[in-house]
């Protein structure tokens, strides 16, 4: 099985859910290749991104996502 999502990507995500706002640019174009090839639903940081990046975001939600993404480790 093939890594979604490199581990810098997933240091950029995990940076920008605990507040690191100069992550967002790469954690931006980590969502954009990753979630094309593999779906959106395929690992919590790329849920967590999606609602991050939605037009209308459910703020419970992206709550419950930040968290989950913290919460695994490196």
């Amino acid at each position: 099985m093939s890594m979604i999502l490199t581990e810098a990507e997933r240091v950029a995500i995990r940076g920008l859910a605990s507040g690191d706002k100069t992550q967002f640019e790469a954690a931006q174009g980590a969502f954009n290749r990753a979630a094309r090839q593999h779906g959106v639903d395929s690992c919590v940081e790329l849920q967590f991104m999606a609602e991050l990046l939605a037009p209308v975001p459910d703020l419970l939600l992206r709550s419950q996502y930040r968290a989950a993404v913290l919460k695994q480790a490196i």
